[in-house]
């Protein structure tokens, strides 16, 4: 007979109790399984769209950064590239949008980084589906290889692209109205990292389209679109320290026709002789500053002030009073600017057969030369080869244009390259750029250390300077500031011809070999004080002035070789929470520049200095 399970109280079998007896703890494990595993699912399904997109947009950087560097030399990949792109950016885009994630991005606070990882993939994307392949039109219509031609510059091409760098422009100003609306603080770093890139990245570019643009709109014109427009073409030594640089050494004109470019009357500084009278107004306060120098109609003396339109204009009316032909603005460069011309253009050969190339041309422009010609004539002469020379192969040489406009680039945001229109318009719409070389007359922080030769030598060659801006907290709506200055002479002791080292502001009396004489300006923070000054840590006394509305502070500092001075200035300023603005000289060595700024809110009295 079969034995019968045991029964427990309830009279059903051990077995049953068993389930039985758990069936609550069951039906609630069932309960939470039901209730927990869709959000575990989401959330995982969540993170492997994140990693796709993020895999994609990864993948989508390194081909937008081929595709870059392809665009300006015209590459013959970037149609295959632009097509990856889009596939890559629309393959992020899919990851991120749908139902699920939209809805997930609608919970507080825990959807903030999912809208924000949407909005940038859906930026990305309209980077790549609307911006780049206007782009490649822009290359197509305007390419540095198409605009550059021997010569000149095609006008027709610039035209062209002007409405192709409109639309780029648009388009930009919405993805980055898209990306500012997005949530700029989601709780995780990593996308907040990613959002505050992509934002700088399409404003970095937004900006590059808005230069571009509004060169393009300035070089038609310029470049006789409607009629021959001439220049002044300064060429600036800077062995002479003057305030936009350096003496004005050789010069010639520059004219433009219709985009055809050619340089004349090229001449030595000697050719363009003192005005009876000033050839320019440029106010009160100018002359009052540099009228006993009789800088507005002297060429040798036409640059003292740091205020590049001064002197543009100054040179203008000198070759107007000369030749009684009014110039439509100016030009101006140095050896150092050549030189950097020369990495693009190779060398040039000069008439006697001679080869400048960027490694020497500083050198021999400004030091060997005045070794090598004793007679003054002579070595106007070799300036003027030099000048026609670099002239000729940038004008009619074949080179490569991308590798030119990089230099010119450089030269312009170095201070190397400079220009100013008589045309106010024109004029207007240089000023924005790094071409203008003005002093702002906009308030904040200030510091710009200008040298000017004194000696009437070349030693500036061997100037090295140091300029150390350190700004103390704001309280009661000022601040204290203190500018030190080191100046070091390295000219060698022996060995320099005397053109070299004389003295023409003492000669009369002896002086060491290699020493020299410079008027020292600081120009300070608009509505700035200065409340002491030393040198050397002995009392100072400079003589104050305004200029653009800043205060300048200027002596004269003796500089013996191998020796340096050492000027430090206190100041009193308006606060501000501005950038401060350091801006630097053109010399032939680097000036080396530190800026230490407390934290200032303007307005609020006492700040707490955060140096």
């Amino acid at each position: 007979m079969r034995a019968e399970p045991r029964a427990g109280r309830s009279g059903t079998p051990r077995q049953a109790g068993f389930w039985r007896g758990r069936g609550r703890r069951g039906r609630l494990f069932l309960l939470g399984a039901v209730v927990c595993l869709p959000p575990v699912l989401l959330a995982a399904w969540l993170l492997g769209q994140a990693r796709t997109a993020e895999g994609r947009l990864l993948a989508a950087q390194v081909t937008a950064a081929r595709l870059r560097a392809e665009l300006p030399g015209g590459g013959a990949g970037a149609g295959q590239d632009l097509r990856r792109l889009r596939e890559e950016t629309s393959a992020a885009r899919r990851a991120t949008s749908g139902l699920w994630w939209s809805a997930a991005a609608r919970i507080p606070l825990a959807g903030r980084p999912l809208r924000t990882v949407r909005g940038i993939a859906a930026a990305a994307d309209e980077l790549s589906t609307q911006v780049l392949p206007q782009a490649v039109t822009l290359r197509q219509v305007a390419a540095p290889t198409v605009v550059v031609r021997g010569g000149g510059v095609d006008l027709g091409a610039l035209a062209a692209a002007r409405p192709v760098l409109g639309r780029i422009e648009g388009s930009l100003a919405e993805v980055r109205k898209h990306v500012d609306e997005l949530p700029g603080s989601t709780g995780v770093d990593r996308v907040d990292r990613a959002r505050a890139g992509l934002a700088g990245e399409v404003a970095k570019l937004a900006g590059s389209v808005a230069k571009a643009e509004k060169a393009v709109s300035l070089l038609v014109p310029a470049l006789g679109g409607s009629g021959p427009r001439s220049y002044f073409l300064a060429f600036q030594t800077n062995a002479e320290a003057r305030g936009t640089g350096g003496l004005v050494g050789a010069f010639g004109v520059v004219t433009a026709d219709r985009g055809r470019v050619t340089v004349h009357d090229l001449s030595s500084d000697d050719v363009l002789t003192a005005a009876p009278a000033p050839v320019a107004n440029l106010g009160e306060a100018f002359e009052a500053r540099y009228g006993a120098a009789e800088s507005s109609r002297m060429l040798a003396n036409s640059n003292l002030s740091a205020h590049f339109p001064y002197a543009a204009q100054i040179w203008t009316g000198l070759w107007r009073w000369r030749t009684g032909q009014r110039l439509d603005g100016a030009i101006a460069t140095d050896p150092v600017g050549l030189a950097q011309l020369l990495q693009a253009t190779g060398p040039v050969r000069l008439a006697d057969g001679e080869e400048l190339t960027a490694a020497d041309a500083v050198a021999l422009t400004e030091s060997t030369s005045y070794a090598r010609y004793t007679d003054k004539a002579d070595r106007h002469r070799f300036l003027v080869q030099v000048a026609q020379a670099v002239s000729e192969t940038l004008l009619h040489a074949r080179h490569d244009p991308v590798a030119l406009l990089g230099a010119l680039e450089h030269l312009t945001a170095g201070g190397r390259l400079r220009v100013w229109s008589a045309d106010p318009r024109v004029q207007a719409a240089v000023e924005g750029t790094r071409l203008a070389g003005a002093v702002p007359q906009r308030p904040g922080p200030y510091a710009a250390l200008v040298v000017n030769n004194s000696a009437g030598n070349k030693l500036d060659y061997y100037l090295d300077r140091q300029l150390r801006y350190e700004l103390g907290p704001c309280s009661g709506g000022y601040r204290t500031s203190t500018v030190r200055i080191r100046l070091t002479d390295r000219a060698p002791t022996s060995g320099l011809p005397s053109y070299i080292t004389l003295r023409s502001d003492d000669p009369t009396h002896p002086h060491p070999p290699g020493s020299t004489l410079v008027w020292v300006s600081l120009y300070a923070a608009v509505g700035a004080q200065l409340w002491d000054a030393e040198l050397d840590g002995r009392p100072l006394l400079m003589s104050p002035s305004v200029e653009r509305s800043h205060l300048v502070v200027s002596a004269e500092v003796e500089l013996g070789p191998g020796r340096t001075r050492e000027l430090d200035l206190r100041l009193r300023e308006p606060a501000s929470s501005a950038v401060p603005v350091v801006p630097v000289q053109p010399l032939v060595r680097p000036q080396t520049t530190q800026v230490a700024a407390a934290t200032c809110l303007a307005g609020r009295g006492a700040d707490r200095p955060s140096l």
